[in-house]
This record gives structure tokens, sequence and C-alpha cells, in this order.
């Protein structure tokens, strides 16, 4: 019998790759799907998603993008952005739905301007998310996108860009200052709280096809003391209790599995 058997699931629960189907709404969660709304669809310059690794960031901007019209806006997502600003540049353009130039960075950031232009001169306002921004390899890529910024249509920004990383990204972007000057967002997005913790642990077995209640209510309080409300380490604590319990032939997760599940993560 597998580990999915055993508990009676459809999929593995606590697979920590960002899946919109797992996308469990916190209360952090939804107001930063709400504020990046704003900022896209009012065509804001900048707006910055920050917080702890493995918080959700990546999936509340996905969630975000997937709201968006495709007839009227146009998106991009750079999940790695460690590479050099020509790359990036002709990565944005690849997305935005052309092939890029092989030549510099000149030809590149020409093309890429020319692009979006066309996209607003149909109607259509682009959005570029850069994920991990924290991770750039050099300053000269958030020196680039900045000069995208100024590209206007009928009094109007072209391009709205969406820096997304770590709690430092806003310390980085601080060596910029006419980068900083134009950010008209700034979100944090806050750990779950203990009572979040329990419903999205029940949130993520129902929609892989499990009960709830395959986690006794004190394996829940200590997942959310150890966790700190880290989705993350919920998941990975979770997933390993699972197979724990299954091991041990448990029909239930009680705070004896979560401990011993916490002592071989250490």
């Amino acid at each position: 019998m597998s580990y999915l058997d055993h508990w009676k699931l459809k999929a593995e629960p606590f697979d920590s790759a960002p899946d919109a189907r797992f996308f469990f709404e916190s209360d952090g969660h939804r107001e930063a799907v709400t504020r990046l709304l704003y900022a896209m669809r009012g065509r804001k310059l900048i707006a910055l998603l920050t917080g702890d690794y493995g918080v959700g960031k990546t999936t509340v901007c996905e969630t975000a993008l997937a709201k968006l019209p495709a007839n009227e806006f146009k998106t991009a997502f750079i999940r790695n952005p460690r590479m050099d600003a020509l790359d990036l540049t002709r990565e944005l353009i690849r997305q935005l739905g052309e092939a890029p130039p092989a030549r510099s960075q000149y030809d590149a950031l020409l093309a890429l301007n020319t692009l979006l232009d066309r996209h607003a001169q149909t109607g259509r306002h682009c959005v570029a998310v850069v994920d991990e921004a924290q991770t750039a390899l050099d300053a000269s890529v958030f020196e680039d996108l900045r000069l995208l910024l100024n590209r206007e249509f009928k009094g109007k920004p072209v391009l709205t860009l969406v820096f997304s990383g770590q709690t430092e990204l806003g310390d980085m972007l601080k060596a910029t200052p006419q980068m900083m000057q134009r950010i008209a967002l700034k979100f944090h997005i806050p750990n779950l709280t203990d009572g979040e913790v329990r419903a999205y642990v029940a949130h993520r077995l129902r929609m892989a096809g499990g009960a709830p209640e395959i986690f006794a209510d004190d394996a829940l309080r200590r997942i959310a003391a150890l966790s700190k409300g880290n989705a993350r380490e919920v998941n990975t604590l979770c997933d390993l209790c699972l197979l724990i319990g299954h091991i041990g032939k448990a029909d239930r997760i009680t705070e004896p599995t979560v401990e011993e599940a916490w002592k071989e993560r250490e």
C-alpha cells in the first residue's frame, strides 16, 4: 500500500511546488492579491511584494495574473532573474510575444520598447513580474528595467513591474533611488496565524481528496508552533508526518508523530 492509498488521497496534499489548485487564501494572501490587482489594473509603475521564504509569494503573483483578462493585458513572469541585463531583456521580449534579437543590449531594449508600444496601441497593458528578485546578479538589471518605465502611450505607462522577493529586497532597491521613487505599492505577506494553519492544512487535504480529520487537534497546534506559520514549513512537516504515519500504519496524525517528524528535520 502506498502513502496515498493509506490516507485515501488522490494527490500529494503538501507538495511545496507552487500549484494554483492548492492555493489557500489567507487574509494576508487575499490582501496581497487585491493590492497587486489594484497596481496592475491601475497601470501603476512598480509594485513591491515581500515575504519570508515559503510564504506563498509566487502563488500570489500567479493568482493575480490569472485574473487579468487576456484581451486587456499581456504578461510576463520571470521566475529566475539570475541573469544579466541582456538575457533578462530578451526573456521579456520572448514572453511578451516576439523572438528577441540576437545582438546587443541596445538592440534588445529597442525591440522591447517597440513591442511595449505595439501592445499599448492595441489596447493591452503589459505587466512583468520578476519573482525572487533579490537573487538578481547585477544592479544594471534594475536600472534597465527602470528605463522601460519611461515609456508612455497617450499619457499612460505601457508597463507595470512587480518585484517579488524576500524581505531584503526592499533594502536592495534602496540602492536605486529612482526606482524607489516609482514604487506605488508595497506589501509584506505575513505568515499564517495559528487558526490559518489549521484551515490551511484542512484545505490542502480536501483538495487532495482526503479528510481534514487526518490531523488531530494536538498535532495541528504543534505544527503551527513549530512552523511559525510559514506555509512551506507546514508543508514539509505535514508531508513527513503523513509518511511516518503511513509507515507506522497509524489511523491519525497526533502530536508525537509531529515531534518525530520535527526531529527528523533537524
